[in-house]
């Protein structure tokens, strides 16, 4: 019995010193996977930590103006580029359909405006991107995962009114945040005749800082602005992950690889979008696409969301003269008179005409007695009233 016992132990031993010897390599590999991994994580989020849409109207001086979006966001991952695994085992099993090939994420943004003077405005921004609790990237692979970003902006408006507005924005935003990921190998051979089963567990860690510019035109037609422009932003950060693979059995250490990268630097996009005027509420939609830099044309942010129809603040012309007002509109900008109704000029008066009336037929007796009285003719008889001498009183 007893040395049956050290037989097994001696084959365990045997088995367990070439595992250990090819756990390097395993470690290896998971360490190029996660290189691969941050790498298209970090360029992606070079694009996204620079998305700082604002609604492209003016705001008046001291006023403030919220407005609320939800988006989300498209980051693709260059399957081509994956690494080519050393172990064999491992590279049967095809890690990189484990792990996948786009990630969408939903974005949650909460932003408030304020007007200053000079045509200028300054906003800030919160933005919250978090996945549904075993979020599905792969139909092996789950996850969960949160992003924050902190921003604000500077924006600096021209020309407006008959001609088209053209906004001017100097942003920052510090994006951080995590993503934890799972999945399993099954019926991995480590060494010739010897397999094992193991649980992955996979950690992103980022931390990103943008400093953009974007220039935007927009022109009112109705109830309808059109707008259109470009942006760049200039990243500086990192992305640092680890992935370790927890075997299921106590000969073998855990495999752990660990990797970090930084993302693409330079970044550029094109902004185009929309926003009607309603009864209650600006509703806005807009698309940012990837210009310039990895995955360019690929990688893209759409966001819709409402903007309050009136603005906090000091009194305005723009409370006075109703929310409909057409926005681009300064303080410091001529503005046009209202358009109101045409009051209709008040009538003339009556004129009589300048012809003299035809005179009314008077009886022949009083024509006699009052108009015509001919001296040859007896004088009438006056009456009883008449031939009273006319008293005179005085008090």
């Amino acid at each position: 019995m007893a040395l049956g016992t050290l037989l097994a132990a001696a084959i365990l031993a045997g088995a367990a010193s070439p595992a250990r010897a090819a756990n390097p390599s395993m470690s290896d590999d998971f360490s190029r996977i996660m290189d691969w991994l941050t790498k298209g994580t970090a360029d992606g989020l070079g694009f996204n930590s620079g998305s700082s849409f604002s609604p492209p109207t003016e705001v008046r001086p001291w006023r403030i103006q919220p407005d609320v979006s939800l988006g989300v966001g498209f980051l693709p991952f260059d399957k081509k580029a994956f690494p080519r695994m050393q172990v064999a085992s491992l590279a049967e099993k095809h890690p990189e359909e484990a792990l996948p090939s786009q990630m969408m994420f939903p974005n949650l943004t909460i932003h408030m405006r304020m007007g200053l003077p000079g045509r200028t405005d300054f906003g800030a921004r919160f933005a919250n991107m978090t996945t549904p609790s075993n979020y599905k990237l792969s139909p092996t692979t789950t996850g969960d995962g949160q992003s924050n970003t902190l921003g604000v902006a500077v924006r600096k408006h021209f020309m407006g009114g008959e001609q088209p507005l053209v906004s001017v924005s100097a942003i920052y935003n510090h994006t951080f945040g995590f993503f934890n990921f799972t999945n399993e190998f099954k019926h991995v051979e480590l060494t010739n005749g010897f397999f094992a089963d193991s649980t992955n567990f996979g950690t992103l860690e980022w931390d990103v800082r943008s400093f953009g510019l974007n220039l935007m035109a927009s022109q009112s037609y109705g109830k309808y602005l059109p707008f259109a422009g470009f942006g760049y932003n200039r990243v500086i950060g990192s992305v640092s992950d680890k992935l370790e693979a927890q075997w299921k059995t106590p000969l073998i250490t855990p495999s752990v690889g660990r990797a970090s990268n930084s993302p693409y630097a330079d970044n550029g996009r094109f902004i185009a979008g929309f926003q009607r005027d309603g009864s209650f509420f600006k509703f806005f939609m807009n698309g940012e696409l990837k210009a310039m830099g990895p995955m360019a044309g690929k990688s893209f942010v759409i966001s819709t969301g409402l903007a309050a129809p009136f603005r906090i603040g000091a009194r305005s012309a723009l409370v006075r003269h109703g929310r409909n007002r057409p926005p681009n509109l300064a303080q410091s900008a001529p503005e046009r008179p209202r358009e109101i109704d045409p009051v209709p000029p008040p009538k003339a008066p009556r004129r009589r005409s300048s012809a003299m009336p035809e005179a009314r037929s008077v009886p022949s007796s009083r024509k006699d007695r009052y108009w015509i009285w001919d001296k040859t003719e007896p004088e009438p008889k006056k009456t009883a009233r008449e031939s009273q001498p006319e008293l005179i009183f005085i008090r």
